[in-house]
C-alpha cells in the first residue's frame, strides 16, 4: 500500500528517447507538417480544431507516408533516401538536392506561405548529361487514419472519403463524422490524372512524364490546402494554383527574410531563427474552424504533452519569442488568452478552449498572465492594451485568485506544483514568489492604469512580498548565503533548482541585482558539484532536475539571460532535436533525450539568444531587466 507522502510525490515524467532519425519539418498558422522523412515523405499533416479541443491529423502509416515523391529515370526508380542532402533555406523551408548517376540534378522544397491555408511541394529537374533522359515523377499517398491529438494520438472512427473534384481539379481527402471535420485538397502542375486504389486501402497516386534534352529542365508542383470540408479545401487549392509556385515561394521567402534576426554571436544566428520560427508556427496557430489564435505547447505529436495550453509555456516562454517577431500578433494573443483561459488561471494545463485538462495549482502560472502583459507593454510601448476591459477584469480576477494562496504568518504565497508540474516538498517556492512580486510591481507602476485605482495597494504588496522573500527565502549554502528553492516558513528549506523555473532568472526579471551576493552565491551553487543535477565534465555540461535529470536547453537559456558563457557554448554545439529545442539532451551526444519538438520552449530559447546579446551590447555586461 502506498503511504500518503508517496501519493503526494507522484510525478508524470516523459518517456526517454533512445532512437533518432533524420527528418525536417515546416508549417504555417493553419497546418503543420511535423515529420518529413529523409526520402521526402510527409508522414502526416495536422490542423488545430477548436471544437475538437486539439489537433486533427491526416496520417499515413509506418513506411507509407501520407504523401511521398517518386522519380523514375528511363523507367528505373531513383532512391531519394540516402542521396538527398537536406537543409533549411532561410531557417524554415526544407530543401533537398542530389545528382543521380545519370547526371540528373534533382532539387526539392516544401514551403507553406504564412497566412495561407496550404502550401507547395516542388520538384525541379535539370539534365546535365549529354543525352536525352525520360523522366517520370509524381507523388503517391496513403491515408491510413484520421486522428485526434491531445497528448496522445487517437484514431477516429470516421468516413475517410477520397475523390476527385472536376470543378477545382483537386484530389480530395475528407474526414466525415456525419458532418465533415476537415478536408485536404491536392492538385498538381502540370495537370495529370489521379489514380485511386479502389480496394479501400486509402492509397492514391499522380504521375507526370517529361523528356529532358541535354541541359533541359522541368518542374513538378504539388499544391496542398486544408479547410473545414471538401469545397473549401478545393477552392483554397485553386487559390494557390492561381498564384503559382514561384509567387508563393517568393512570398514565403520575403516573410522569412523580414522576420529573421541576427544574434550578437553570429554562430548562434541559425539556432536563433530556427527556434524563432518553430515557436511562431508550432506553439501558436489558427483554428481551422474559428480562425482564432490558439496557443499550445506544441503542434507536433512528437511532443509528449502536445496540443494543450500551459500559461507558463505560452506566456513566459513562447510569448517573449513571439514579441521579437510580431508585436501585433502578440497583442492579439494576449487578448485571446485573457478571454479564454482565465476561468481557472494557474491550473496545471487547459484544453485549448480554456477548460481544465490537468488540475493542480502552480503559482508561477498565475503570475505568468501579468508578466506577459508587463513584457508586452515594456517591449512594444503600446499602453492602449491596458484600457481593454478584458484586461482590467482579468487583472482583478488574477489578484483575487492570488490571495487564496497567501500565507499571513510568512507573507509568502503557496503553490501545489512546481514549474516542472511536480508536487512540492515545501509550499513556498522562492522563484514563484519572486515572479509574483514582479507582477505586483507592474500593477503598482507601469500597469497601474489597468489596476482599478489600486496602485498604492500593489506597491505595498510588492514591498511586503520582497521583504518576506529575503526574510524566509534565503539560507546558508555551500557557497554562502543564497536563495532557497522552497521553504516551509518555519525554518526548513530546500536547496535545489529547476530549469523550467530557475532561480537564475531572478535578476533577469528584475527582482534583484546581478551583483546581489545572495544571487551570485545562488548562481554559483546551481552551476557546481553541490547541485546533484548539474552535469560537469561531460561533452554537454548543463543543469537537469528531478523531473528530467539530463541537461535542459532551457537551462542554457537561463544561463544566457544571467550573462553566463556556458549557455552559448551549449547551444552552439548541441544538436538537440534536429536543431530545434527539446526538453533535455543526452549529456554526451547533445541529442534529444526527452520532450522532442518542444515548441513553446523554443520561443524562450530564441528570446534568450537575442536578448542576452542585446544586453551585452547595450550595457557592456551589466544585466538590466527588460521587464
Amino acid at each position: 500500500m502506498m503511504d500518503e507522502k508517496s501519493c503526494r510525490a507522484i510525478l508524470t515524467t516523459p518517456p526517454v528517447i533512445t532512437e533518432h532519425e533524420a527528418f525536417t519539418l515546416t508549417g504555417n498558422e493553419y497546418l503543420s507538417l511535423p515529420h518529413i522523412g529523409a526520402a521526402g515523405g510527409i508522414d502526416s499533416l495536422n490542423v488545430l480544431h477548436m471544437a475538437a479541443r486539439g489537433l486533427l491529423e491526416f496520417s499515413g502509416k509506418s513506411k507509407k507516408p501520407l504523401l511521398a515523391p517518386f522519380i523514375f529515370i528511363d523507367n528505373r526508380p531513383v532512391a531519394l533516401e540516402g542521396q538527398a542532402r537536406w537543409s533549411y533555406r532561410l531557417d524554415w523551408i526544407p530543401c533537398f538536392e542530389f545528382e543521380t548517376g545519370e547526371q540528373l540534378t534533382v532539387k526539392g522544397e516544401i514551403f507553406t506561405p504564412p497566412g495561407r491555408r496550404g502550401g507547395c511541394c516542388r520538384l525541379r529537374f535539370t539534365n546535365r548529361s549529354p543525352k536525352r533522359l525520360e523522366i517520370k515523377a509524381g507523388w503517391q499517398g496513403y491515408w491510413d487514419s484520421f486522428n485526434h491529438i491531445i497528448f496522445n494520438r487517437r484514431p477516429l472512427a470516421v468516413d475517410r472519403a477520397l475523390s476527385f473534384d472536376d470543378w477545382t481539379n483537386s484530389f480530395i481527402l475528407e474526414a466525415r463524422s456525419g458532418l465533415p471535420l476537415s478536408a485536404l485538397a491536392l492538385a498538381v502542375e502540370p495537370r495529370a490524372p489521379w489514380e485511386l486504389n479502389r480496394d479501400g486501402a486509402g492509397s492514391f497516386r499522380v504521375e507526370t512524364a517529361a523528356a529532358l534534352e541535354p541541359g533541359g529542365g522541368a518542374q513538378l508542383v504539388l499544391y496542398f490546402a486544408v479547410n473545414l470540408e471538401s469545397d473549401g479545401a478545393g477552392t483554397s487549392a485553386v487559390d494557390l494554383m492561381r498564384r503559382g509556385a514561384d509567387a508563393l515561394a517568393a512570398e514565403t521567402e520575403a516573410w522569412l527574410e523580414e522576420h529573421r534576426l541576427h544574434a550578437a554571436d553570429e554562430d548562434l544566428t541559425p539556432v536563433l531563427n530556427r527556434n524563432l520560427f518553430f515557436n511562431y508556427f508550432y506553439a501558436l496557430g489558427r483554428a481551422i474552424d474559428t480562425d482564432g489564435l490558439v496557443p499550445v505547447t506544441s503542434r507536433s505529436p512528437r511532443y509528449y504533452v502536445s496540443a494543450a495550453f500551459w500559461s507558463r509555456d505560452t506566456l513566459l516562454w513562447s510569448f517573449p519569442g513571439l514579441l521579437l517577431l510580431d508585436s501585433a500578433i502578440a497583442r492579439e494573443l494576449l487578448l485571446a488568452v485573457y478571454e479564454r483561459h482565465l476561468g481557472q488561471p494557474g491550473e496545471h494545463a487547459h484544453y485549448i478552449n480554456g477548460i481544465v485538462l490537468y488540475p493542480g495549482f502552480e503559482l508561477d502560472q498565475l503570475a505568468a498572465y501579468l508578466l506577459a502583459l508587463k513584457h508586452y507593454v515594456a517591449f512594444s510601448g503600446d499602453r492602449t492594451i491596458l484600457e481593454e476591459e478584458l484586461i482590467a477584469q482579468g487583472i482583478k480576477k488574477l489578484a483575487k485568485n492570488a490571495e487564496r494562496y497567501y500565507d499571513p504568518p510568512t507573507g509568502l504565497y503557496a503553490t501545489f506544483l512546481d514549474p516542472s508540474d511536480d508536487p512540492v516538498r515545501f509550499p513556498f517556492l522562492i522563484y514563484n514568489n519572486a515572479l509574483l512580486e514582479r507582477a505586483f510591481d507592474f500593477l503598482g507602476g507601469a500597469g497601474a492604469a489597468a489596476a482599478g485605482g489600486r496602485q498604492e495597494e500593489f506597491k505595498g504588496r510588492t514591498l511586503a512580498l520582497r521583504k518576506a522573500i529575503y526574510r524566509h527565502g534565503t539560507a546558508e549554502g555551500p557557497c554562502g548565503p543564497m536563495f532557497a528553492w522552497a521553504v516551509d516558513g518555519r525554518g526548513q528549506f530546500q536547496l535545489y533548482d529547476n530549469p523550467p523555473g530557475s532561480l537564475l532568472l531572478l535578476a533577469h526579471y528584475g527582482f534583484c541585482s546581478p551583483k546581489d551576493p545572495v544571487f551570485k552565491n545562488t548562481a554559483a551553487w546551481i552551476r557546481s558539484s553541490h547541485n546533484p543535477y548539474c552535469h560537469l565534465g561531460c561533452n554537454f555540461e548543463g543543469v537537469g532536475s528531478l523531473h528530467c535529470a539530463n541537461p535542459w536547453p532551457l537551462a542554457a537559456a537561463n544561463e544566457l539571460l544571467a550573462l553566463a558563457a556556458w549557455g552559448a557554448d551549449f547551444l552552439k554545439r548541441a544538436p538537440m532535436d534536429q536543431g530545434f529545442c527539446c526538453e533535455t539532451v543526452d549529456p554526451h551526444s547533445g541529442r534529444v533525450s526527452t520532450g522532442a519538438a518542444f515548441a513553446s520552449a523554443a520561443g524562450f530559447l530564441a528570446h534568450a539568444i537575442y536578448t542576452s546579446g542585446q544586453r551585452k551590447k547595450d550595457s557592456k555586461g551589466e544585466l538590466e531587466s527588460r521587464y
